[in-house]
């Protein structure tokens, strides 16, 4: 033991930091988010309660009386922030967040930090078909909208919240559900009457709520999906004109002739279409409503400063502040710093990687796998022997030998001619512009007609994803490929004396070749891998209620049973992607560059053709209020966290390749850890098959 402990010391250490960086970052999250102790962080699962309102009801003719109606609360998942403070006898306002399409409740978690902590009682919730709630199959996962309004009822149901200040709050199509709940709600029209305000994120229609409750929209300058309409001379506008149509006049209650201008005040509170003043903290005695505008886009408004400061806003000034509770300034946010830190986190667990595959091939069943079979000739051995190869009179015997970062490096060859520096890049600069201009059309027509949802592959994008995905690697190789052979047949010209000196080409696809016990070690030891980091990801959350994230990109726990087998079946075609992927890092190496600049060129040329049409994309927006593709208003969004896993993926690949001599360990470990990233954080549309 000794021994192995000295032998292995520096990859323990490694192994060390890395765990301890894990762990200073989810106690510094932990701190954060449960406001250095003064709040109880829950993870709830199909939890239920009962209850009671006293409801007046009038009769045909008009005689008055009241009766006990139940309130059955339900969070099928949610995650539920209690302030201390708040008790039976000093109940706390609170507020019921919910996420929209393709995201999950953890997307509300800075407007819970920062409202929890100024003493609001708050429930962060999945939607249906989302997070860990499983689609039940009644409808799309687009416009599930069971979560919402049960979830408020379970909130009104704790004696420690004041039943006279519920709020409600979500985002995009959590932003319809919003708008549903609160017409569902509308005691006017025979609702319960339990929610008291409502803050639409992203979403532009109101469909109506009781007389008492005050609504407000909270929206992006220039939104990728709503908020157009007209102004008073009928003209379209978009929606960074949003405050000049007549949507938003009728919104607010304000006045409007036809053919003159329309001016909503951004951040004007509006009672009976006139504007109020208030004192931040202090509530507004009569239903108000009000619209937060600020300079970003759709998927910031749950991520950014000024629209978590608007959103507290809105509660302070629905329900004022909570009772022992001090005014805190709405920008002085520590959601960010938890962000911080789980994005260490993050980077943490992927960092284990490297020591926990190094100690695993110390292990004897993995050991053969840092191995390489080569030939070695035997200038006078008898042909064709037993076990032999015989060429031009010389046997060949076999021989494993062990696989070194330095016999790796002696692979690379120089590109010595400018014809090497072009066939070096051009097929990378082919392939990434193919990836990019490519999404639209499996965006729009390829992904529903060839890889339409069902229970098998009920994900709403992944399945678009991981065609083009493997696409993507499928022309990738074909270009290396083609491009190998021109310069084979170059330098068959150019040596056409010395046909040694000509053969002397890497071949893309030997880095692919491993024996079928090697192959099935590497699998097996892959799957070791991920099971181990997700091993750490549950006990983490477990303990410290805390995951691995920076905005959507995030390595989260989920329902095992439900997505397991699902995730393995999207796993046959992100496999391909990853593997094919692989073969090309490992292509482009080059003993004319360092390897740090070899990884970067390659993490480079796998994000480039998807950045560079995000850009166009965001670029058009940002100048004219339009989008370029106005049909990829969310296919460039989903997008977004596929950017950090390509990059991630390129130095998993690389640096694993080292060890093992081909291409499979890493290209393995990347399919089926982004693989679980993808399927776990989107949104289904059926009930996961499980057989």
């Amino acid at each position: 033991m000794l021994n192995y402990l000295k032998e292995h010391k520096r990859t323990l250490i490694c192994l060390l930091i890395g765990l301890v960086a894990i762990l200073i970052s989810s106690i510094c999250g932990s701190l954060i988010q449960s406001a250095g102790g003064k709040l109880t962080v829950t993870d709830l699962r199909d939890a239920t309660n009962e209850g009671t309102l006293t409801q007046l009801v009038v009769d045909a003719e008009g005689v008055e009386t009241t009766e006990e109606v139940a309130v059955e609360g339900e969070v099928k998942s949610g995650i539920l922030f209690k302030p201390n403070a708040a008790t039976a006898e000093s109940p706390h306002p609170g507020v019921v967040l919910t996420h929209g399409y393709l995201n999950n409740r953890e997307l509300q978690l800075p407007f819970a930090i920062e409202l929890a902590r100024r003493g609001f009682v708050v429930l962060a919730v999945d939607r249906e078909g989302h997070g860990n709630y499983e689609n039940t199959g009644t409808t799309g996962a687009m416009m599930a909208t069971s979560g919402l309004y049960e979830s408020a009822k379970y909130l009104y149901n704790l004696d420690y919240v004041d039943k006279d200040r519920i709020g409600i709050s979500g985002h995009s199509m959590g932003g319809f559900t919003t708008a549903m709940a609160l017409m569902q709600d509308n005691a006017d029209t025979g609702g319960l009457g339990i929610i008291s305000a409502g803050l639409m994120q992203g979403w532009s229609s109101f469909m109506g709520a009781g007389s008492d409750v005050d609504v407000g929209f909270l929206k992006a300058n220039d939104d990728e999906f709503f908020f157009t309409g007209e102004d008073a001379s009928g003209n379209p506008t978009i929606s960074r004109e949003f405050l000049h149509s007549t949507s938003a006049a009728d919104f607010v209650g304000l006045a409007w002739t036809e053919g003159e201008e329309i001016n909503v005040q951004n951040k004007a509170y509006y009672v009976n279409g006139q504007v109020v003043e208030r004192t931040v903290g202090t509530a507004i005695d009569e239903p108000f409503r009000v619209i937060y505008e600020e300079n970003e886009i759709h998927p910031l408004n749950h991520w950014s400063i000024p629209s978590t400061a608007n959103l507290v806003d809105f509660f302070y000034t629905s329900f004022g502040t909570p009772e022992g509770f001090g005014v805190i300034d709405l920008y002085a946010q520590t959601w960010w710093v938890k962000e911080a830190f789980a994005l260490i986190g993050l980077l943490a667990l992927l960092y284990l990687i490297f020591p926990l595959v190094s100690l695993a091939l110390t292990i004897p069943a993995f050991a053969s796998l840092k191995t390489r079979r080569v030939k070695l000739e035997l200038a006078n051995a008898m042909p064709n022997a037993m076990g032999n190869e015989t060429l031009r009179g010389n046997a060949y015997v076999y021989e494993d030998v062990p696989v070194t970062e330095e016999e790796v490096k002696k692979e690379e060859k120089p590109l010595k001619t400018w014809y090497d520096w072009l066939l070096y890049f051009v097929p990378a600069v082919i392939c990434t512009f193919f990836a990019g201009f490519i999404i639209r059309s499996f965006v729009t027509e390829y992904g529903d007609r060839w890889f339409p949802n069902d229970a098998l592959f009920p994900q709403d994008t992944t399945n678009w994803v991981s065609l083009w995905s493997a696409c993507c690697g499928i022309v990738a190789v074909a270009v290396i490929l083609v491009f190998f052979v021109v310069k084979y047949f170059i330098n068959m010209y150019k040596f056409r004396d010395k046909p040694e000196e000509a053969e002397k080409i890497p071949n893309p696809l030997a880095t692919a070749k491993i024996s079928p016990s090697g192959f099935l070690k590497t699998v097996v030891l892959a799957f070791s891998i991920i099971f181990v980091l997700y091993l750490i990801v549950f006990a983490n959350w477990a303990i410290f209620k805390v995951d691995f994230r920076i905005w959507t990109f995030a390595i989260k726990v989920f329902n095992v049973p439900e997505l397991v087998p699902t995730a393995m079946r999207y796993l046959l075609f992100f496999g391909i992607f990853y593997v094919l992927n692989g073969i090309a890092n490992q292509t482009y190496r080059t003993s004319s560059m360092p390897e740090w600049a070899t990884i970067a060129i390659n993490a480079f040329f796998n994000i480039f053709g998807i950045l560079l049409v995000i850009c166009i994309q965001y670029g058009t927006f940002k100048g004219t209020g339009e989008l370029w593709q106005a049909d990829m208003n969310l296919g460039y969004i989903v997008l977004f966290p596929i950017i950090p896993i390509l990059i991630i993926a390129t130095v998993i690949s690389r640096l694993l390749y080292k060890k093992t001599g081909n291409i499979w360990l890493g290209s393995l470990i990347n399919a089926i850890l982004f693989t679980m990233i993808t399927v776990s954080g989107t949104a289904a549309s059926f009930s996961y098959y499980m057989g």
